[in-house]
């Protein structure tokens, strides 16, 4: 489609049309197109026609009924609500997945001082749990957010996590852990997260990629931050003061957060029903690309939970061991932008298919982290390269919704199949880093994410296929 054709679209979609579902301009992998074939009709007292929609009111009105109206909802791309959705978001994903990225910290140290009968493999669970229900829960949040809860389930999540947060401080034993920082962060992590990124959805079409590749560096920033604070705190005040002081910030983020946070677009009672699970698992590239998804993420957690182990296992000093996970997530903040400022010119699924080969490399390179330079080395390359995971995947699978209607929906069961990955993950690599040492538990993660990037390629082959171009 012409810029010039969807210009005069879009003008007569503001002049009249209702919210309907989003068309894009073909060949454009991150908007969301209705896959229907284009049309150009034009005549002495017809303009040019775009689309079967357009034409049909055309015809419509040219026989004296009342036209339809074409189906084209505008997106602001930019301006004041538009940036304030992006800071909200940002917010949201700092305190959630940004804690995520600091469960080395916890996992160190409830290894060697918390509890220190456990297993490595038996302490990991917490993390797995937690991160299992941020990604299952998006199946449940997705289909409430498509049908406009989104400030009840923003609210309502805030306040479980931030209270879940704090009764970590007051935890003396294992599964006093599991349930506070397991399951009841979890579940109000996993309330929050979708919803915070899809939002983005309703301001940005041609930047959404750049804008949700911002957004997401809140996990970064949060990944770089709250180790520094937690290992810092903990050293000083001890573990119950070092959570409080952690959960004060949290607390004022997601204040701040919800403030900032706010749909444009109500549920839209004209859109197509929303397609069922069995339906979208019919479309091959889909059904693939969520496969290479979930092997992705069963291996690619494993150095997050366990670099800053395996340097205090090597004997490397703590004064650089602390900072282990802030430098992996400050580079993982350059592997969340540039990436996704790429992916709006050459599609978000080429990107994935790249990045998650070169993240499932340097899982192997986790051997070579022994020594201070090693360390450095593996921490900046993996966190550039698995940083583009996160941040990419929302928009590669919005890459295949036929409306807006349907991005909740393919987000929560894209999240629900990733989210089993994440929960038995780490809990294999720490039996088999029990049972064999780290070079097993490298293998496997190493093995996993280059064969999740196999099934992203395939993806993305397929998927062009039905495309018809190569950017997607």
């Amino acid at each position: 489609m012409s810029t010039r054709s969807l210009d005069s679209m879009t003008t007569r979609a503001e002049a009249g049309a209702d919210a309907a579902p989003l068309a894009s301009p073909k060949g454009s992998h991150d908007d969301v197109s209705d896959n229907t074939p284009t049309h150009t009709h034009t005549g002495p007292d017809v303009p040019a026609v775009t689309t079967d929609v357009e034409k049909t009111a055309v015809e419509k009105g040219a026989n004296g009924d009342a036209p339809a109206k074409p189906q084209m909802p505008s997106f602001p791309d930019g301006g004041l609500m538009a940036w304030m959705a992006v800071a909200g978001s940002w917010l949201v994903i700092f305190c959630t997945f940004g804690m995520a990225n600091t469960f080395g910290v916890f996992q160190s140290y409830y290894q060697f001082t918390g509890f220190p009968s456990e297993s490595p493999s038996t302490i990991s669970w917490i993390g797995s749990v937690q991160l299992f229900l941020q990604f299952f829960l998006g199946s449940v949040a997705g289909p409430l957010y498509d049908r406009g809860y989104f400030r009840a389930l923003v609210y309502v999540g805030s306040v479980i996590y931030i209270v879940c947060f704090f009764m970590i401080s007051l935890c003396k034993t294992y599964w006093q852990t599991m349930l506070a920082q397991g399951l009841g962060a979890g579940i109000g992590i996993g309330i929050i997260f979708l919803p915070a990124v899809s939002v983005l959805s309703q301001y940005f079409l041609r930047r959404r990629a750049l804008a949700i590749g911002i957004a997401v560096t809140g996990s970064s920033i949060g990944g770089i931050c709250l180790p520094i604070m937690l290992n810092n705190l903990i050293a000083s005040h001890g573990f119950e003061k070092a959570v409080q002081y952690t959960g004060y910030l949290i607390l004022a983020c997601l204040v701040l957060a919800c403030a900032l946070l706010h749909p444009r677009l109500g549920p839209n009672k004209n859109a197509p029903p929303k397609p069922s699970p069995k339906q979208l698992f019919e479309s091959k590239p889909y059904t693939i690309a969520v496969v290479g998804l979930f092997l992705v993420a069963w291996g690619l957690f494993f150095p997050i939970f366990y670099l800053q182990v395996f340097a205090e296992e090597h004997g490397i000093s703590s004064n650089l061991t602390f900072y282990t996970l802030a430098i992996l997530n400050a580079a993982s903040v350059i592997g969340r932008i540039s990436p996704n400022f790429l992916a709006d010119y050459i599609g978000s699924l080429n990107l994935m298919s790249v990045m998650c080969a070169g993240a499932g490399i340097l899982c192997f390179a986790v051997l070579g982290a022994g020594s201070p330079g090693g360390l450095i080395a593996v921490a900046i390359l993996f966190g550039f390269f698995s940083g583009a995971y996160v941040s990419l995947m929302t928009p590669a699978i919005i890459a295949f919704s036929n409306g807006v209607h349907e991005i909740g929906i393919r987000l929560g069961i894209a999240y629900l199949i990733t989210s089993f990955a994440a929960l038995t993950g780490t809990p294999i690599t720490g039996a088999l880093l029990d049972k064999y040492g780290f070079y097993a538990p490298v293998v496997w993660s190493g093995v996993t994410v280059l064969a999740g990037s196999g099934c992203m390629v395939v993806a993305t082959i397929l998927q062009r296929r039905v495309k018809g171009t190569w950017k997607v």
